[in-house]
């Protein structure tokens, strides 16, 4: 999954967002966490990964682990 342009795309997309946001995380991090969200939906969903990046929102994403980091 990690060499898919997909991938690639959604990891910049979200570095960028958190930037706009003025939180840092390291790449390996963000990758780590859209590959476990990626998987997590297509596996609830019961659909092929490539299918579950319909569901990606990179924002949301941003949200998410800036709002986990805030938290510790």
């Amino acid at each position: 999954m990690r060499n898919t342009k997909a991938f690639k795309e959604a990891v910049a997309q979200t570095l960028a967002e958190l930037a706009r946001k003025g939180v840092t995380f390291a790449p390996a991090t963000v990758e780590d966490a859209i590959e476990r969200q990626i998987t997590a939906v297509s596996e609830q969903l019961g659909i092929q990964v490539r299918s579950a990046w319909r569901y990606f929102d990179a924002e949301a994403t941003a949200d998410r682990l800036a709002t986990s980091q805030a938290s510790y």
